[in-house]
């Protein structure tokens, strides 16, 4: 049977683009800032000492923290993803899917967006996939827009490799 591929980890950025510029927008702050106060402090008679905590450094550190978590974490899990498929960990599993299903998660946050929705379903009768849609990980979280549109009795053929630790689920 012939299957038309949906989603292909080698294609995708190993992190979210959105986070570099970010991250690269706190860090410009900090800097432009920076530059400023020193100018400003040049014109003065007695310029301030700006030692420990300004918000220059603050600025520039926030955005390091975003880059190291947001960039480096992300990438380091693509990596690993790519890594494991390459070297033949990964499994395959064709079949009807089954169970399909999709709920409404609660988080803690307040504004608009207060919820995650969760997606699960079987692949055949045996393999489990269950994700969150749109939120940065590496691999297929179905957050691409449109989303794909799964169904039961849609015929699928998946990769997969099993989530690391003691979790049921595969890691798709």
């Amino acid at each position: 049977m012939a299957y038309r591929v949906l989603y292909d980890i080698a294609q995708e950025p190993p992190f979210e683009i959105e986070l570099v510029w970010l991250s690269g927008g706190f860090v410009l702050l900090g800097i432009i800032w920076r530059l400023v106060q020193r100018a400003r402090d040049r014109k003065r008679i007695d310029p301030p000492k700006r030692t420990g905590f300004t918000t220059p450094k603050m600025l520039i550190g926030f955005g390091m923290v975003i880059a190291v978590i947001g960039i480096g974490l992300m990438g380091w899990d693509n990596w690993r993803l790519r890594k494991a498929i390459r070297n033949g960990e990964a499994q395959v599993v064709e079949g009807p899917i089954q169970s399909w299903g999709t709920e409404r998660v609660r988080t803690a946050r307040t504004d608009k967006r207060e919820y995650h929705l969760y997606e699960r379903f079987y692949v055949g009768d045996s393999i489990w996939f269950g994700y969150y849609q749109d939120v940065g990980q590496a691999g297929f979280h179905n957050g691409k827009n449109p989303t794909i549109t799964f169904k039961d009795g849609m015929l699928v053929r998946a990769t997969y490799l099993y989530a690391d630790g003691n979790d049921d689920p595969p890691r798709s």
